[in-house]
């Protein structure tokens, strides 16, 4: 289960691996939610996407999974940055941890993009799910690994061109376009709601866990 910690006068949640080894090192992964579970009741931001994936693996997920919510009104910035970053270094003086990585999906997949890039020593590797990023930080990114998850007929956040919260993004596709070193998965046929099947492929994960920043 994910257990609500509280910092800076904010609720979030950490779920911590029941295998933790006694006096080993554990990766984090940090989940950053869809615009809809914005809010301040600790609870909602975990009904989609990655912490219901890792309630029905918990006996057997082997990392650390820090779940921020964002008060918005729209991506993680200002005091949900703060909060966000906070929460990291709370968890690293609480455990020993090896390495981070970051993800999201729509808005967290967006916010995924832009943390990236304005702490981009700070991850080891970005899973970005259905999320927009700016071209000029495409060359902040060149030396984290990373995956990018677009559906082709996605109406909140298209793959290609600009969307209705920022027209600066730029969809997941022409993001993997600027980083040509990433890796780009686009579902033929399917709208926004693809984070099922991303957090759900064993490929996704064979490939995180072996990933180190450049």
């Amino acid at each position: 289960m994910f257990l609500k910690r509280t910092l800076l006068g904010r609720a979030y949640r950490l779920f911590v691996p029941p295998k933790a080894p006694a006096g080993g090192s554990l990766p984090l992964v940090v989940f950053l939610h869809g615009v809809g579970e914005n809010g301040t009741d600790g609870e909602k931001h975990l009904q989609f996407g990655l912490p219901p994936y890792v309630e029905a693996h918990a006996a057997d997920f082997p990392a650390l999974v820090l779940a921020p919510q964002c008060k918005g009104p729209w991506k993680f910035v200002g005091e949900d940055e703060q909060l966000l970053m906070a929460a990291i270094e709370s968890v690293r003086r609480e455990f020993s941890v090896d390495r981070v990585y970051l993800t999201g999906l729509s808005q967290g997949g967006c916010s995924t993009f832009d943390l990236g890039a304005e702490h981009s020593g700070s991850w080891d590797a970005l899973v970005v799910v259905c999320g927009a990023g700016y071209a000029s930080d495409a060359l902040r990114l060149v030396r984290t690994p990373v995956w990018i998850f677009h559906g082709e007929r996605d109406p909140v956040v298209p793959p290609s061109g600009p969307n209705q919260w920022d027209p600066r993004n730029l969809g997941g596709r022409d993001m993997s376009k600027l980083l040509p070193h990433a890796r780009y998965t686009e579902f033929p046929g399917a709208a926004h709601d693809i984070w099922d099947r991303v957090y759900s492929d064993p490929a996704l994960w064979d490939w995180l866990w072996v990933q180190r920043r450049r």
